[in-house]
């Protein structure tokens, strides 16, 4: 998403408490507005269709299985994602734009395929087992493949460095869905779960094949190799382990406490665990501004003193790559602390509002658990922002390791915390926060002092590559 660092700089180029709204409005629509648009219309179609009217066995069933959908498709894009992300950018970087459209199609199809194998199991259960109709089934189908695919486009998207095109596709599909749900609701034609169902289906459906389109006409070429991108499996894996596990340490969480005896059971296939669930939506969100703060910050000025840094590396003086590289640490400490700083404040508000006002809309169970956890996120979420950083001194080895350690920690402290009170059962995700955190920040450190020898001894200086401008200088793995 380094694009996004050009629109920032032209907004920040002028100074001023406008243009710094501004700059914070264009970063939450590019990486949260999304999700905040899609749940923001989920929830008034709940409130103006009258789902509180709608007997608790099929809210749930609506609810359940769109959060199995929602789960369950970000677990599976996200590693996929992080690993077309690197090969979108070796082929802009090596000015190879052929191939770009039938890499898509060959993640596409790897995708749509992983999806099936995901959900059939699930949908034939809850079929044969839970007497779920046929049409609610294969709608939650349907979406299921729109979403996943969705969020695998999104890639592909950011590359075209078309952000607003990204917000113009949902905004369309969630305005048609909404439409669709209402009129399905309103003329009859089916209940208001259901209709809710349809009316997301055909809006997730229109955004997928949306971003499909837009896709297929930018990167329209004559590549016909739809095996390269393949060897990035090999080539990457660490890549797709980090995302992979991370994801996992994300809701792990949520998998052991599906386990307890807190469990709800949908259609005799889907479990969840609705006091924590909710509890655990609440500290994301309690903490998303997060990945906003942190876009702004490193794409406006650590992206700089990066290139600053690689740049001297490449000619210049001993004295002048050290101060470059004094100066690039510098802000990458200084970004880690400005950002945790505005965070605090921002979570502080955030976490008064929920505890004060959330009493009357949320369970005595779920705000007896959102404390630990709204302070963990806080954590999952800067440890993210580090595993950023050593993406971009291409430590595949510490970020792996950053993310396994976070995964492995809240798998087995959760296993302890799930025995603790309910003021507690956050604890286990709170320690494998600490434990990926910790690593993460002293894997930082580690690469501040071998930093010469990341650059230096991975690497050798070329004159030319294949795809690269004639006597142009580019750095190549060794």
């Amino acid at each position: 998403m380094a694009g996004i660092g050009f629109e920032l700089k032209k907004i920040y180029r002028k100074e001023g408490i406008s243009r710094a709204l501004i700059g914070a409005g264009y970063s939450s629509l590019v990486t949260v507005g999304p999700t905040l648009l899609v749940i923001g219309v989920i929830l008034f179609l709940f409130l103006i269709l009258g789902m509180s009217k709608v007997g608790y066995a099929q809210r749930e069933l609506l609810s359940t299985t769109m959060l199995y959908i929602f789960i369950f498709s970000g677990v599976l894009t996200s590693p996929f994602n992080s690993l077309f992300s690197r090969y979108l950018a070796d082929k802009f970087y090596q000015k190879e734009y052929d191939n770009i459209l039938p890499s898509y199609y060959v993640g596409a199809a790897i995708v749509g395929a992983c999806t099936f194998v995901m959900a059939a199991p699930v949908l034939l259960s809850m079929y044969f087992r839970g007497g779920v109709d046929l049409p609610f089934l294969l709608g939650a189908y349907v979406m299921w493949v729109s979403v996943s695919l969705l969020f695998f486009t999104i890639t592909y998207l950011h590359a075209t460095k078309d952000y607003k095109i990204v917000a113009l596709f949902f905004g369309i599909g969630m305005a048609l869905g909404g439409i669709v749900s209402w009129l399905l609701s309103h003329t009859g034609l089916c209940d208001v779960v259901h209709a809710i169902l349809y009316g997301m289906t055909v809006g997730f459906f229109s955004i997928a094949f949306s971003q499909f389109s837009y896709v297929r006409r930018y990167f329209g070429g004559k590549g016909q190799d739809y095996t390269e991108c393949l060897r990035y499996f090999g080539r990457h894996w660490k890549l797709f382990g980090t995302n992979l596990f991370y994801v996992l340490g994300l809701y792990v969480h949520n998998f052991v406490f599906w386990t307890t005896s807190m469990r709800l059971e949908v259609a005799k296939t889907l479990v969840c665990c609705p006091s924590y669930d909710m509890a655990v939506c609440l500290a994301m969100f309690t903490n998303i501004s997060t990945t906003v703060l942190f876009t702004i910050l490193a794409e406006t000025q650590f992206h700089d003193a990066y290139q600053d840094y690689m740049q001297s590396v490449i000619g210049a003086a001993y004295n002048k790559i050290q101060l470059q590289k004094r100066a690039l640490f510098r802000t990458l400490s200084q970004q880690m602390i400005h950002v945790f700083a505005i965070q605090i404040a921002i979570t502080s508000v955030l976490f008064l509002v929920v505890i004060l006002a959330g009493r009357n809309f949320f369970s005595a169970a779920t705000m007896e658990i959102y404390p630990v956890l709204a302070v963990s996120f806080l954590g999952i979420f800067m440890m993210y922002d580090n595993i950023v950083y050593l993406y971009y001194y291409e430590d595949a080895t510490g970020t792996l390791l950053t993310s396994v350690l976070f995964f492995a920690g809240t798998f087995v402290f959760t296993l302890l915390s799930r025995h603790f009170s309910a003021p507690y059962y956050g604890i286990g995700v709170f320690l494998g926060m600490l434990v990926g955190w910790t690593f993460s920040f002293f894997r930082i450190r580690w690469v501040e002092r071998n930093i010469e020898g990341l650059i230096y001894c991975r690497y050798k200086l070329v004159a030319t590559m294949k795809s690269s401008v004639k006597g142009e200088t580019v750095y190549k793995k060794a």
